[in-house]
């Protein structure tokens, strides 16, 4: 009955992917961040005013989240030194999908400046997207100092967006009983090995095991609804040194070993879940991490600043056990038919600038895109954890295939013959390789 339930609640997840796909044929899946708003907002299909060429103004198009209201707060700043008014509109993430596609693909012309996201939209942006190639139109500051430069450019060396900020998944684990003497040597009786942070899959399914109570604690969690049902998959398969696609090659690569271990770490680790964790998302795994009720889960730091103010004792960070981690950022483009260029570039050197870079660490936590602010010595002292944060910048990985929404959706499809027990991680993986996606390409 257990497998029923949890058929059902994958099933609805996946169907639910479906919805956003169709809403947009770039990547539905994004880093996470608030659905809260604040600022300007539209309905859908609204259509929006152009601005009158030479215009002292800069339409930018976001979705909502606490690093656009980090924009929308300092947009004065950036008036103020350039006289240009910054109109940054935040919307829901289905109508922020249909935009992208009508601003990028559709050369509609509305805005200067297009946010897409950095691990799911990368390739789709390189490949498909009609946007402004900005390594001749950016500072030499801007260029010299932006971190992972090469992660957003073309195989000719066209740099078509610049990240506003850089988040990625860690891992959280309850630092207060891995510190514990008795649990220590309880530990080591069993497994031969001290009881230390994982730094391999294997190591890390021995410590959520053990740490596997119920009804009290539970070792591990993944949740089964919204991001969680693609994302936790990102995070093992990138972690095992794989990709959905090889840019270089444009063929598939959705059963490789690697996520095929994927599956199979997906399959495992969910089964020292909590009860109900197949309806619930990673958003619920935060409560039940800071509650006590599980002792270690993968997440965007973005919680890391809530545990520390609330449970600053209880949780500590790591990087994830295995060799990547997904690149979670917005990624601010210049469309081709943007009718303001000059305004746009100019918004977007103030946006790299050390003065706004460092405002935003301090603000919201995220790890600034500049080299000199990563160094800064009052952003280092502020962001607890930074050393470990900035360790996983060299392994940030995107998915190398342009039409990651609607893979992720057969991803999703994937995932539930996994864990109802209809496929085995292996069948699964060659299914999606041969069977649902039979005849694709990577890059289309």
């Amino acid at each position: 009955m257990m497998v029923d339930r949890r058929l059902r609640s994958w099933l609805a997840a996946v169907a639910g992917l479906a919805l956003i796909v169709t809403a947009c044929s770039a990547p539905a899946t994004q880093a996470p961040t608030s659905n809260a708003t604040s600022g300007p907002t539209s309905a859908p299909g609204t259509p929006q005013p152009t601005a009158a060429p030479g215009a002292k103004v800069v339409r930018v198009l976001a979705v909502a989240g606490p690093e656009t209201d980090a924009l929308i707060a300092h947009a004065g700043d950036f008036e103020k030194a350039t006289g240009i008014t910054a109109s940054i509109e935040q919307v829901a993430r289905p109508l922020w999908g249909q935009r992208k596609v009508r601003e990028l693909i559709e050369d509609s012309g509305l805005y200067d400046v297009v946010m897409v996201g950095g691990g799911d939209d990368n390739a789709w942006l390189k490949y498909k997207a009609h946007a402004t190639d900005l390594s001749t139109l950016l500072s030499a500051d801007s260029l010299a100092q932006l971190i992972n430069i090469d992660k957003f450019k073309t195989a000719d060396g066209k740099l078509l967006g610049v990240p506003q900020y850089f988040n990625f998944p860690m891992l959280f684990y309850r630092k207060d009983l891995f510190a514990d003497p008795a649990e220590q040597a309880a530990f080591k009786a069993k497994y031969g090995r001290d009881l230390a942070v994982p730094t391999t899959y294997d190591e890390m399914y021995e410590v959520a095991e053990f740490f596997t109570r119920p009804p009290d604690l539970y070792g591990f969690f993944i949740g089964g609804v919204d991001w969680s049902i693609f994302l936790d998959d990102t995070y093992f398969v990138y972690g095992h040194g794989g990709n959905y696609g090889d840019e270089k090659t444009g063929e598939l690569t959705l059963n490789s070993d690697a996520h095929k271990a994927a599956f199979a770490d997906l399959l495992r680790f969910s089964e020292l879940n909590p009860p109900g964790a197949e309806t619930q998302n990673f958003f619920d795994g935060d409560g039940l991490v800071k509650s006590g009720k599980v002792a270690m889960y993968q997440n965007w730091f973005y919680i890391w600043k809530t545990f520390q103010v609330e449970v600053p004792d209880k949780i500590g960070m790591a990087p994830l056990a295995g060799q990547g981690a997904h690149l979670g950022a917005f990624v601010a483009t210049i469309p081709q038919g943007a009718p303001n260029k000059d305004n746009a570039v100019k918004f977007l050197d103030w946006m790299l600038s050390a003065e706004y870079q460092k405002a935003q660490a301090l603000e919201t936590g995220n790890l600034p895109v500049r080299t000199d602010v990563l160094n800064d010595p009052e952003v280092r002292n502020a962001l607890v954890g930074i050393d470990d944060m900035e360790k996983v910048l060299p392994t940030l990985q995107y998915m190398q295939v342009s039409w990651s929404g609607e893979l992720s959706a057969g991803v999703g499809e994937a995932i539930v013959k996994v864990l109802s027990g209809e496929m085995t991680p292996d069948q699964a993986a060659d299914w999606l390789q041969n069977t649902k996606f039979a005849g694709r390409k990577a890059i289309e």
